[in-house]
């Protein structure tokens, strides 16, 4: 009987042998360390003025995703819209002191740091979409950006766009540059852009972004200059009733990074900041470019006259004092590259 015992037992202990390795192998293969997701080392701040949800907004979070994956979660982008952090003159001269680490703004806001980037906001200087992304990304576009930095201390690490700048305003319709005489036109604290209004006949007033909306309700400002999908944001139309679609500018936006932070970042993560700002660009400019047309159809329906001016070639020739001027400020050399850019 106890040889009988003894076996049952030593059989039954083999079995929960048997039975038990499986589970131990399940469990381990459970708790096996992911080495491919990082832990997050850097966490870095991107401000812009614009509300959530605006096209801003939605390509300066695609940027953070993008960051997220492309360095597998070791670097983490908080967004801070709505001028949480700051007007856009403020949060770019806080990306210049290294007090925040990247700002989104018009390029307007950044020429200060290098005069030649002044050449971006010239009245009517791209033909089209595709010419600007021929000059960005071209030699004209990387020279600017390398003197860029070396003037600044500041990087571009992505292109998004404000837009088409057409004329926003209370007064009247503008189909001709006469049309806009005596109408006081909002723009920013831009030589460049007060110079143009100026010569086209309006009277241009440079209004921080900031304080823009209390400032059209107080009637300082007759109007100002956006995209259609940005006067919708933020709500211009409850007291501006005619938007002329011109575009005297094409409204780039740089999304700009201390160049000391980018620097102490590791050679992949450098790469991956890079590679997330050319595909978050891509992608803002897209839904940007969608927002106008759909902008104009908006505005229309909330109760804004919207005109459309076909032949610009009137205010074009109407600019021709602001070109020779800057064409001696910034150099010929700038304007003849762009125009030539095929």
């Amino acid at each position: 009987m106890k040889q009988r015992m003894a076996i049952v037992l030593v059989f039954a202990l083999a079995l929960m042998g048997a039975l038990s390795a499986p589970i131990t192998a399940m469990s381990a293969s459970l708790t096996v360390e992911v080495p491919y997701i990082k832990p997050v080392k850097h966490t870095l701040r991107l401000a812009h003025g614009l509300p959530p949800g605006s096209p801003y907004d939605l390509g300066s979070r695609r940027f953070a995703e993008l960051v997220k994956e492309y360095t597998r979660g070791e670097v983490e982008v908080k967004v801070f819209p709505a001028a949480q952090l700051g007007t856009e003159q403020v949060t770019t001269k806080m990306a210049q002191l290294g007090t925040l680490d990247l700002s989104l703004q018009a390029v307007n806001n950044t020429t200060m740091w290098y005069r030649p980037m002044d050449i971006y906001i010239m009245p009517f200087i791209f033909r089209n979409r595709e010419h600007v992304d021929k000059v960005l990304f071209g030699p004209v576009g990387q020279k600017l950006e390398k003197e860029f930095i070396k003037a600044g201390g500041i990087r571009v690490v992505s292109w998004f766009e404000w837009g088409d700048r057409a004329i926003f305003n209370k007064v009247r319709p503008i189909n001709k540059p006469d049309d806009l005489k005596g109408i006081k036109i909002r723009v920013p604290k831009n030589p460049v852009m007060v110079d143009t209004y100026n010569t086209l006949g309006a009277n241009a007033t440079a209004i921080d972004w900031g304080e823009l909306y209390s400032a059209l309700q107080q009637g300082l400002a007759d109007g100002l200059e956006g995209p259609p999908q940005g006067m919708i944001d933020m709500k211009f139309y409850d007291f501006l009733k005619y938007y002329s679609y011109i575009s005297v500018f094409y409204g780039l936006a740089d999304l700009i990074m201390n160049e000391n932070v980018f620097q102490k970042l590791s050679a992949e993560n450098r790469s991956a900041i890079l590679a997330a700002g050319k595909e978050a660009g891509a992608y803002q400019r897209w839904i940007s470019t969608v927002s106008h047309v759909d902008g104009l159809q908006k505005l229309t329906k909330l109760g804004v006259s919207v005109n459309k001016v076909e032949n610009r070639q009137a205010f074009v020739d109407a600019v021709k004092p602001v070109w020779a001027k800057y064409r001696k400020k910034l150099g010929d050399e700038w304007f003849d590259a762009i125009v030539n850019t095929k």
